[in-house]
């Protein structure tokens, strides 16, 4: 039956759909064992199911109206808006060349296509997401499988294997951007390596978080050039400590020539952004010798090698300098880039120095 009445009293619904009796409640994107106070209650709910599963047959949906309704719905929106852009922009091409397809029929041969040589593999994630929303409850369950997911791509790893600049190379840097670049920029860069600040924290960082007492300094945005505008950091506000030089740094910057609050100024009076700090970049590492390097390499990377390798500080420590919440996993996996020629040479050291070791004692082979 589609409606029965419980010994609680309470009404549950289901309807036929695809040769099978369903539960009202997942279609409806709620609770599996969801039951409804009144018979009419049941009864309507059932109507709404009804409805849904019939404007979902296969045929019904298309790529092109699901996209439409999956970009623009908040029900499938991410917290980070610059996310949703972000997925929007990677698949809409797909959605564009695909518009008419019923959403059913993509399947092997249409994501084969689509993926054929491999220029376009960085849509997929977004659009597994797609088809992932388009299988849930609150779509209605659309399809029942996921054309775009395990497809068992290799993905690129980043900056996990890109080297940040060694101390000399970090140098010629800051050298240079004294030399070639606004004095705000050449700060810019040497706090960015010495704090470990993201490049879009630098844009926002302002004065009234520099807490020179507490020698802290409070990260509490970004700017964020998807949206183009200021948001939370990537794992929310942190606090990272101010070290000596740093301190001299900003203590040395001229603060009297604008009423911003804003710490690092364009010559125009305005809180960089990454067009605005691209040209006086490019220039500094062409002129350094090192065209490929990123600033963000340069500078939060740098900070956690540096830490990790030179100072030697515990994952766990540089961690809170970077605002993770791992407990520094992330530091060992990414961010430290361990060196291992010096983890091999501190081994080294270890075993030969005096009288803080005892050798193994060399056991004869009494059968020789």
């Amino acid at each position: 039956m589609s409606l029965t009445k419980l010994p609680s009293g309470r009404w549950r619904a289901r309807v036929w759909h695809r040769g099978a009796d369903v539960p009202v409640g997942p279609v409806l994107g709620l609770p599996k064992g969801t039951t409804w106070r009144t018979k009419s209650e049941a009864k309507a709910a059932r109507e709404r199911a009804r409805a849904i599963l019939k404007g979902n047959q296969p045929g019904e949906t298309t790529v092109g109206q699901w996209w439409e309704r999956w970009t623009t719905d908040p029900l499938f929106a991410r917290p980070k808006e610059s996310t949703n852009i972000h997925n929007k922009e990677r698949s809409g091409a797909f959605a564009e060349r695909y518009s008419g397809v019923p959403l059913h029929q993509v399947g092997n041969f249409i994501v084969g296509e689509w993926l054929a040589g491999g220029k376009r593999n960085s849509t997929v994630q977004a659009l597994a997401t797609m088809f992932n929303d388009a299988m849930s409850a609150k779509a209605g369950r659309l399809i029942d499988h996921n054309p775009f997911g395990g497809l068992g791509l290799h993905k690129t790893k980043g900056n996990k294997d890109r080297r940040p600049p060694n101390q000399e190379q970090m140098e010629a840097m800051v050298l240079a951007a004294r030399e070639i670049t606004p004095p705000s920029f050449a700060a810019y860069l040497e706090f960015g390596c010495l704090s470990a600040a993201r490049p879009g924290e630098l844009d926002a960082l302002r004065w009234p978080w520099v807490r020179f007492e507490d020698d802290e300094v409070d990260i509490r945005e970004q700017w964020n050039a998807k949206v183009r505008k200021f948001t939370e950091p990537k794992y929310g506000p942190y606090t990272i400590a101010l070290v000596g030089r740093a301190r001299e740094l900003l203590l040395r910057m001229p603060r009297n020539l604008s009423d911003s609050p804003f710490v690092f100024l364009t010559n125009r009076g305005h809180h960089y952004t990454p067009s605005s700090r691209s040209h006086h970049w490019n220039r500094v590492r062409c002129f350094a010798g090192l065209p490929e390097m990123t600033l963000y390499l340069a500078t939060r990377h740098y900070f956690g090698w540096y830490a990790l390798n030179v100072l030697e500080l515990e994952p766990h420590v540089i961690a809170e300098q970077l605002g993770h919440r791992d407990g520094g996993r992330l530091v060992v996996e990414l961010y430290g880039h361990p060196d291992k020629s010096r983890a091999r040479r501190r081994i080294k050291e270890a075993f030969d120095r005096p009288g803080t070791v005892r050798p193994l004692r060399l056991v004869k082979d009494e059968t020789a």
